[in-house]
C-alpha cells in the first residue's frame, strides 16, 4: 500500500494538469472567436484619399475606403467609392474624413465654384495682400469683417475708415498673376479672397473695391454680434490743434503783497511784504 500512495498522487497530478490545460485552451478559443467576431463586425465607409478644396469634383484618385464599425457608422456614409463618383464638394475636406452626403452637392451639379454657392447668393473676389489678409490666416470656411478706408475724392482732406459688410463667409483663399496693363512685364503673385454675399451686399463690396483699399478683420467662428464701430476720420483718430492755454494761465502772474525796493550799494532788489 505504501508504494501505491505516490502513483496515485502522480495519476491525480497528470489528471489535474490535464483539465488545466484543457480549460485554459478552451478559454483562449472562445477569447479568439470573439475576437474574431468582433473583427468580422466591420464595414466599409469612403473617405478622403487627401486634402481637398470645395467645389472639387471627386474622381478616384480622390477617394478612399477604410473599415468602420457597424456600431460607429455615421449616418449619410457611403460604403464604395463609384456612389460618389463625379459628384462635387460643397465645402473643403480633410484627409480621413468620412465623405457625407450632406457634404456633395446635388447630382448633375458641375463641379467649380459655382457649386459651392447657396442658392439666392453671390460669390465676390477681392484682392487683398499679406497684411491685409490677416497676415495669411484667413481660411476657407472663416468668418471675416470687411472694411473699407477712403482717401480721395471729397475724403482726400480727412480720409475715412468704416466697415461695410459683416460676418462674411470665406469661400475660397487663392493667388492669382498679376500683370501691368499692356499684359506684359514681371508677373506678381497676389493674394485673393472669395466671399459668399447677398446681391446687396455684393454691391457694397464692388463699390467699395472700386473706390477705396478693402481691409479683411478675422472674426471669432462663433461670433455674430454686429460690430459697434461707427466708422473713424483721420482727423478724429489724430487731433493736428493743439489745446490753447486759458487767458489766466497764459498771462504771467502778478505779485501779491506790497513790494519794497531795497538798495545795498549800486544793487536793487525788490521784496513782498
Amino acid at each position: 500500500m505504501s508504494r501505491k500512495g505516490p502513483l496515485i498522487f502522480l495519476i491525480l497530478a497528470l489528471v489535474l494538469a490535464g483539465a488545466a490545460a484543457w480549460g485554459a485552451h478552451q478559454w483562449l478559443r472562445v477569447q479568439s472567436a470573439g475576437e474574431g467576431a468582433k473583427k468580422l463586425n466591420l464595414a466599409p465607409v469612403v473617405v478622403a484619399s487627401r486634402v481637398l478644396p470645395a467645389g472639387q469634383q471627386l474622381t478616384a484618385k480622390d477617394l478612399a475606403v477604410q473599415a468602420w464599425p457597424v456600431s460607429a457608422l455615421p449616418p449619410g456614409r457611403f460604403g464604395q467609392s463609384k456612389q460618389v463618383m463625379g459628384r462635387v464638394l460643397k465645402g473643403p475636406m480633410v484627409k480621413g474624413e468620412v465623405v457625407l452626403a450632406g457634404k456633395l452637392a446635388p447630382e448633375g451639379a458641375a463641379g467649380g465654384l459655382s457649386a459651392v454657392v447657396p442658392p439666392g447668393s453671390r460669390a465676390m473676389t477681392v484682392k487683398v495682400d499679406e497684411v491685409i489678409g490677416v497676415g495669411g490666416f484667413v481660411q476657407p470656411g472663416d468668418r471675416v469683417d470687411v472694411l473699407v478706408t477712403l482717401a480721395g475724392g471729397s475724403f482726400r482732406n480727412d480720409p475715412v475708415s468704416r466697415t461695410v459688410l459683416e460676418d462674411i463667409n470665406v469661400l475660397t483663399v487663392g493667388e492669382k498673376i498679376q500683370r501691368d496693363d499692356q499684359g506684359r512685364g514681371r508677373t506678381n503673385k497676389v493674394k485673393v479672397v472669395t466671399l459668399q454675399l447677398k446681391p446687396g451686399q455684393a454691391e457694397r463690396l464692388a463699390l467699395a473695391s472700386n473706390e477705396g483699399r478693402v481691409v479683411l478683420a478675422l472674426r471669432n467662428q462663433t461670433d455674430r454680434e454686429p460690430s459697434q464701430g461707427g466708422g473713424v476720420s483721420l482727423s478724429a483718430l489724430v487731433p493736428l490743434s493743439i489745446p490753447k492755454l486759458s487767458a489766466q494761465a497764459a498771462e504771467p502772474q502778478k505779485p501779491q503783497g506790497t513790494v519794497v525796493e531795497v538798495l545795498k550799494g549800486v544793487k536793487l532788489s525788490r521784496q513782498i511784504l
